[in-house]
C-alpha cells in the first residue's frame, strides 16, 4: 500500500521532466510555462521550459554520417557525468509527459498569440518508440533532464523564437482553477561545441499567483543537433532563477552529450 502511495508523485515528477525535456526539442515557448500541481505538498512542479535557446551557430557538418548506435546507445549516462546522478526515464513516462502536455496545451491563452504556436506532429512523433532516450538527475533542489531524439526539424528556429517572444503571458486550467503565468525568455550568450548546429540557450523566469502565494521557477535549456540527433539539457529549479554554477553544469552536460555523439562510431 505505502510502495502505491509514493510511487505516483514520482512518477508524475519524472513524466514533467520527460515532458521538460522533450518540450524543448519540438514545441512553443507556451508550452514551457506550463506546470502542474503536483506533488503532495501542492506546490508547483518546476514548469516545464520548453522551448528554448538561444545564441550562437557553428556551422554543421554536412558530411557527417549518424552513429550506428540508437538514442539509448548514445544517451549521457551516470558514468559519463556522475555528478547529476542521472537515471533513465522509461519509455512509458516519455509518452506519458509528452501526452499530458498535449491535453495541457489545448486550453491555454497566450499572449503575444504567435507565442501559442507549437508542433503537434513532432510532439506525436517524440513518443514513438526508438525515438528518443532521457536522463533524469537531481543536483540539490535543481531537477536536470539531458534528452536526445531523432526529431530535430524544429531545432534551426530556436533563436528566433526566443528573439520574438520575450515575454509572455500565459493563462491555463488546472484542477478547475485558472492559473496565469509571467514568463520571460532571455538568450544566453554561449559558444556551440565542436560539431553543433543550431545550438541555443535561454533562461526563463516563471512568476505566478497560487492559492494567495506568489510562486517563481526558472529554467535553463540548451539545445542543438549533431550527426542527425537533437539534443537537451534542462535545468529547472521550482524555488526561483537559475544562478551560474547550474548553468555551468548544464553547459557541462551539453558539452558532454555532443561529444559522446560525435565521437560515437
Amino acid at each position: 500500500m505505502n510502495s502505491t502511495v509514493t510511487s505516483a508523485p514520482r512518477r508524475r515528477g519524472r513524466r514533467l521532466l520527460a515532458a521538460s525535456a522533450a518540450l524543448g526539442l519540438t514545441l512553443g515557448l507556451s508550452a514551457c510555462t506550463i506546470g502542474e500541481a503536483d506533488d503532495d505538498d501542492g506546490t508547483a512542479a518546476p514548469q516545464t521550459s520548453a522551448e528554448d535557446t538561444a545564441a550562437t551557430e557553428e556551422p554543421a557538418d554536412t558530411d557527417a554520417q549518424p552513429p550506428t548506435g540508437g538514442v539509448d546507445d548514445l544517451i549521457l549516462t551516470a558514468a559519463d557525468a556522475p555528478e547529476l546522478e542521472l537515471q533513465p526515464v522509461p519509455a512509458e513516462d516519455i509518452a506519458g509527459g509528452l501526452s499530458a502536455i498535449g491535453g495541457l496545451t489545448e486550453n491555454v491563452t497566450v499572449e503575444p498569440e504567435h507565442c501559442a504556436d507549437f508542433n503537434q506532429d513532432a510532439l506525436l512523433e517524440q513518443a514513438e518508440p526508438g525515438t528518443m532516450a532521457i536522463q533524469a538527475g537531481q543536483v540539490g533542489e535543481t531537477a536536470f533532464a539531458v534528452a536526445i531524439t531523432t526529431v530535430v526539424d524544429d531545432l534551426p528556429e530556436r533563436a528566433t523564437q526566443i528573439a520574438d517572444c520575450p515575454a509572455m503571458t500565459v493563462t491555463f486550467a488546472i484542477e478547475g482553477q485558472e492559473l496565469v503565468t509571467e514568463s520571460t525568455n532571455t538568450l544566453v550568450d554561449l559558444e556551440a561545441p565542436e560539431g553543433v548546429s543550431d545550438f541555443a540557450a535561454v533562461m526563463q523566469d516563471n512568476s505566478m499567483d497560487m492559492m494567495g502565494q506568489p510562486v517563481e521557477n526558472g529554467t535553463f535549456m540548451i539545445t542543438g543537433s549533431i550527426r542527425g540527433f537533437g539534443i537537451s539539457v534542462t535545468a529547472t529549479s521550482a524555488t526561483g532563477a537559475i544562478g551560474p554554477e547550474i548553468q555551468d553544469a548544464a553547459m557541462d552536460a551539453f558539452t558532454k552529450q555532443a561529444a559522446k555523439i560525435r565521437d560515437a562510431a
